[in-house]
């Protein structure tokens, strides 16, 4: 442990990295879900199958494969992002396929009838998605959407293969120095430190989805429609009531 504390500074920059990253493709993910889904379930046949494409190729090809085209194939576009930036993109597209699926899944497990009664009684079609569609699906969308961010997070681990200096980078670094300097490989001391801490992480993303699933999703009683789901289909039965 005293190697740790002795390299805490170094390795603690590359735990606010980490978050940083995790932050960004959390947020980047959840984007390119939105968009992707949308596409799926656009109306227009062009767009679903784009969309389709996409979803169906991102979410084949292996995660170290994209972060290592967009690394390499960006700067032949002209576009030229640091390791940082190019590994959150990789991962962002790589999420936001696997989250369009999640979100698809959960959209259409919902009743046709009201989101048409909702459009009936002139919903928009984002007031609609937003007040009947959305919290009946929440149930099937929250839980799997939860392990994806985690997985997400994990992911972050592999900005080291392009040289971003996030928790695992530094942690080789540290390996290297000490290995150089006084002989001996702290391998095992600093990869369990790493591991724990992504340990952690995740632990505390699953804890927080799961109080979030049980405050907005928790039913009435046994048995019961969830709390947003009762609303969402209440309104939805009082829509078709006075159709």
């Amino acid at each position: 442990m005293d190697l740790i504390y002795e390299y805490r500074v170094f390795l603690i920059a590359g735990l606010i990295e980490t978050l940083k990253m995790s932050l960004v493709v959390a947020i980047g993910g959840t984007l390119c879900a939105i968009a992707i889904s949308a596409a799926v379930l656009a109306k227009t046949r062009i767009l679903r199958q784009i969309g389709f494409a996409l979803m169906e190729v991102l979410r084949d090809l292996p995660l170290m494969v994209t972060v290592l085209l967009v690394y390499f194939m960006l700067p032949m576009t002209g576009l030229n992002l640091d390791p940082f930036w190019s590994c959150c993109a990789a991962i962002s597209i790589w999420g936001g396929a696997n989250g369009a699926q999640i979100l698809r899944a959960g959209l259409t497990s919902v009743s046709a009838g009201q989101r048409e009664t909702a459009a009936a009684f002139g919903f928009s079609p984002l007031k609609g998605l937003l007040l009947i569609t959305l919290p009946q699906a929440m149930p099937v969308i929250i839980p799997p959407y939860v392990s994806l961010l985690t997985a997400l997070v994990q992911a972050t681990s592999l900005g080291a293969v392009v040289g971003a200096q996030e928790l695992l980078r530094s942690g080789q670094v540290v390996i290297e120095q000490t290995t150089i300097l006084r002989g001996g490989s702290p391998a095992y001391l600093v990869y369990g430190s790493i591991l724990v801490v992504y340990f952690a992480l995740c632990t505390l993303i699953s804890l927080i989805g799961g109080r979030i699933e049980r405050h907005f999703l928790r039913p009435y009683a046994p048995g019961d429609d969830t709390r947003l789901e009762a609303q969402a289909r209440d309104l939805g039965a009082r829509l078709q009531t006075r159709a």
